[in-house]
């Protein structure tokens, strides 16, 4: 996925209409009214990507919440996206989701399947984003779920050294929890030697 600096500035903008037709689809999901902003997007490296999911980390005693969904883009490159929740808050998502306590140790089955959902549909409207700006298109797979901390660099795969970062609060029935949508640039995408670029919505 080649991405034109010249026409970056426009992303946010095309992220946060995404991200409202999102907050709409999840809304029809869960019963109840749903809220998702786009604070501002960046172009990270892998140390800048290291760095934002630090900043959610501070929020969950050490662990988030990875929901990821293997792409494969219409020139045949294999890329991956994920949504990045703080533990605690991914939790409180899902008991809201499907009216259940807060739910403690290994995720459940059924947690992973609502917030698998959850992850797919964040996921494919910041595809949806993408699409709006660049003409670009992915067929993705279906999302896993893992939790994953610092000791173990987050469990991000080698191969992802530059990606496209959107900072956004999801606002559900008075809850608040900061997220992350994480979409890889792929290996032959034209990055600029200066690794990080900040674009507000």
């Amino acid at each position: 996925m080649n991405l034109p600096l010249v026409r970056l500035g426009a992303l946010a903008g095309s992220m946060s209409r995404s991200m409202h037709g999102a907050a709409l689809t999840f809304s029809q999901v869960v019963a109840d009214r749903v809220g998702m902003s786009v604070l501002h997007v960046e172009l990270v490296d892998r140390d800048g990507l290291q760095r934002s999911l630090h900043g959610l980390d501070r929020y969950s005693g050490g662990r988030l919440c990875m929901i990821a969904q293997r792409m494969r883009t219409a020139d045949g490159n294999h890329t991956q996206a994920m949504l990045v929740l703080p533990e605690e808050g991914a939790r409180l998502i899902v008991r809201r989701m499907l009216g259940l306590p807060v739910l403690l140790g290994e995720l459940s089955e059924l947690e992973q399947d609502a917030l698998s959902e959850l992850g797919g549909i964040v996921i494919d409207a910041c595809g949806g984003g993408l699409a709006g700006a660049f003409g670009l298109q992915a067929e993705a797979a279906q999302p896993t779920v893992d939790l994953t901390d610092a000791e173990s660099g987050f469990s991000l795969d080698e191969s992802l050294q530059n990606a496209l970062v959107t900072h956004l609060h999801i606002h559900l029935s008075g809850l608040r929890v900061e997220g992350r949508v994480v979409l890889e640039m792929v290996a032959d995408t034209a990055l600029p030697a200066v690794p990080h670029y900040r674009f507000s919505a």
